[in-house]
């Protein structure tokens, strides 16, 4: 009987890709020995065959070189269609020139000699090494991130999208030039970016495009696969301490991928650097809270108070104290009430017309350095305090930035009801913080930045983090992530108590055009900061007192009732109470009869005559009509010496009935119309003002003393 044998069959266990993969990489290592060897065969025989016939060789010459020129642009296009890098490009079109170049002259020449032979032998070994050390040690990167890119086209749709170039700057960040095709446009990319991200597995606002100006069918774009923000910076100090506020920019943090965030908050700059010149931008922080809105102000001060040619001014209603009182000697007004800063918006239109018109007369049309006039910064913290449906707060947005003024309105949202809509369009520039709802920042980053991806949903969860759009930045940064620095309170105090040696004093102009409101501010020279562990008391810990005005004595204050409140004597039987009252009577009665009071004429009875006073006794008479009239004119320079008075002493605020007695003492038969009449010329000429408040019904604000 025959033995059947069986030959063992090796199952081979890889997929099919990868099989396609090892052929692939087989082929070219062998494909260039193969035509190394045979080559020399075939262009040999054509040559025999062409060798006799002058014509025939001619055009086989030509067939082959045209060929080879037909192959060359071929395979160029395979490798744009492939998305091949361009290395790999070069040594394929350098692989189809040499063979053809030698293919040709072989033809011609003949490769039966000893040296076309060699010559043949010795190009074509040399460059089948370099192709196989080529396939084994060059990293496909490109051809990596092409095959990534392919994946994404076949499952979110990006046929129409073309990969052009890709690259890491080695911070956690890939730039990829991405061009559109076929009338693709960047807004079908920008639909698929949430997709995309998803695919990626990156959270949303960490893939961000722009498009060229000058080609929209070009898109850049930003993915970036690291938060390096995460542990923070710590605060490298003033920038340019000592320097103008006009010189160079301010720095407050860094981007994620490791660029200062420097912001142009004067428009004009001696060295702007990477940021641009032009008009001062007002400027809207906003953020939940706790985001971080309050830190990024603290670098904003700290970074005027160690300049010289500036002077900040901060509005703070809610907490000053807690926010600002580290860098409270470094601010020139602070301003810590309701009142007050309604008044400061009533006289900053004043201010605004003294610096224009000092400006002006020196032939400038927007704040330089070096102009003679201090550039004023106003922070207004928790501004929805008093910027919802402030008049004055929306005027002043539309006319401060010729007279070199820069406003911050900081605040927790800028909707409409928070900060009027006129206002929010006057401050073109954002510092957009961590936001509950992603889609708020439409009310502080401009459109271009979240049209290109900026996605500040992260509420509290990253103090600091933010959006800076404006001031200066190109626009191309304002959808990358920052972050602010992070400095303690006493190292910014150390800052700011060591600006004071090259701060430069508020100007006259501006002094001036503020006032008595100016001139009875309350200023601080020391910090307040936390007691450190084992650290004394020490001034620098206790605010100075504002001087206080001398003001005329006040009356002791009654003492407050301290009887049990009514609710307790709900319950008291009425009987009960009536009889204690009349025993209460009865009582009073009994001690006035025992001691009545005692009196100069208890003596006398009625039927008595009483002796005439003496010369010298005084004499108390009821003024007549005509007794202490005052006439229109006295009764004016009355009402302005009564207002001189309240500003010396403080008063900021009064109510028409507090100076009735100077209206009632002039000589007119209709004295109201009388006072509404020097009430309008006082409103006219900016020395009072209504008073818009709540609690401000018909009261009016004292801007200023009528006799300055």
């Amino acid at each position: 009987m025959a033995r059947r044998f069986s030959k063992s069959k090796t199952i081979d266990t890889r997929s099919e890709d990868e099989q396609q993969q090892d052929r692939s990489r087989r082929l070219r290592i062998v494909g260039p020995w193969a035509i190394t060897a045979l080559g020399p065969v075939l262009v040999e025989g054509g040559h025999l065959i062409v060798a006799g016939n002058p014509a025939a060789l001619a055009l086989a010459t030509l067939g082959i070189a045209g060929t080879g020129a037909g192959l060359c642009k071929f395979l160029g296009h395979l490798d744009t269609k492939a998305k091949r890098d361009k290395d790999t490009v070069r040594l394929h079109q350098v692989n189809t020139i040499t063979v053809t170049a030698a293919a040709t002259l072989g033809t011609i020449t003949g490769v039966d000699t000893a040296a076309t032979a060699g010559a043949w032998a010795i190009g074509g070994i040399g460059l089948s090494l370099a192709n196989n050390l080529w396939n084994s040690f060059h990293k496909k990167g490109s051809e990596k991130g092409a095959s990534k890119w392919e994946k994404l086209e076949s499952e979110i749709g990006l046929a129409k999208h073309e990969l052009k170039e890709a690259h890491s700057n080695g911070k956690g960040t890939v730039l990829a030039t991405i061009e559109a095709k076929d009338g693709a446009t960047a807004e079908d990319l920008a639909r698929r970016i949430p997709a995309m991200a998803s695919a990626l597995k990156l959270g949303k606002g960490r893939i961000t495009h722009t498009v060229d100006d000058d080609d929209s069918s070009l898109i850049t774009m930003r993915v970036q696969v690291a938060d390096l923000l995460k542990e923070g910076f710590p605060w490298r100090g003033p920038s340019a301490f000592g320097a103008s506020i006009g010189d160079v920019p301010i720095r407050t943090g860094r981007y994620e991928d490791g660029e200062d965030v420097l912001l142009n908050i004067t428009g004009m700059l001696r060295d702007p650097g990477p940021l641009s010149n032009g008009n001062v931008e007002h400027a809207i922080a906003m953020g939940v809270n706790g985001a971080g809105k309050t830190q990024g102000n603290q670098l904003i001060i700290t970074e005027c108070g160690t300049r010289t040619e500036v002077s900040v001014i901060v509005i703070d209603c809610s907490k000053f104290m807690q926010d600002f009182g580290h860098v409270r000697h470094g601010i020139e007004w602070p301003i810590d009430k309701k009142d007050a800063a309604r008044r400061f918006f009533k006289l900053l239109p004043n201010a605004i017309e003294k610096r224009t018109d000092h400006l002006a007369a020196k032939g400038m049309s927007k704040w330089e350095p070096g102009c003679g006039l201090n550039f004023l910064v106003v922070i207004g913290e928790e501004a929805a305090d008093f910027a919802a449906d402030n008049e004055h707060y929306q005027k002043v947005l539309r006319t401060a930035r010729a007279a070199g003024i820069w406003i911050l309105t900081s605040i927790q949202r800028a909707t409409h009801n928070n900060m009027d809509t006129d206002s929010r369009a006057n401050s073109p520039a954002g510092l957009c913080f961590g936001l509950r709802d992603g889609a708020d920042a439409q009310y502080c980053l401009p459109d271009e930045a979240i049209d290109a991806g900026a996605w500040p949903q992260w509420g509290n969860r990253k103090p600091g983090y933010h959006y800076a759009a404006g001031l200066g930045i190109p626009e191309d940064r304002w959808h990358i992530t920052a972050r602010t620095e992070l400095a303690s309170k006493r190292d910014q105090a150390d800052a700011i108590t060591a600006g004071a040696a090259v701060r430069t004093p508020l100007d006259t102009i501006t002094a001036e055009a503020f006032g008595d409101l100016y001139v009875n501010r309350t200023t601080y020279d020391a910090p307040l900061l936390p007691k450190e562990e084992g650290e004394d008391d020490t001034p620098q810990q206790a605010a100075p007192a504002p001087t206080a005005p001398a003001t005329a004595p006040v009356a002791p204050a009654a003492p407050a009732y301290s009887g049990p409140p009514d609710e307790e004597m709900d319950g008291v039987d009425p009987d009960t109470m009536a009889r204690e009252v009349e025993e209460l009577n009865e009582m009073l009665q009994n001690v006035l009869d025992e001691d009545p009071e005692p009196g100069e004429y208890d003596h006398l009875r009625i039927e008595d005559e009483i002796e005439p006073p003496a010369d010298d006794a005084p004499v108390f008479e009821l003024g007549s009509d005509d007794s202490d009239k005052l006439t229109s004119e006295q009764g004016r320079q009355a009402l302005y010496e009564r207002l001189d008075q309240w500003v010396r002493e403080g008063k900021n605020s009064f109510a028409p009935r507090d100076v009735t007695d100077i209206v009632i003492r002039v000589g007119l038969s209709d004295t109201k119309r009388w006072f509404y009449r020097q009430r309008d010329a006082l409103l006219e000429a900016g020395v009072i003002s209504e008073d818009e408040s709540d609690e401000g019904f018909g009261k009016y604000d004292i801007l200023r003393s009528p006799l300055s």
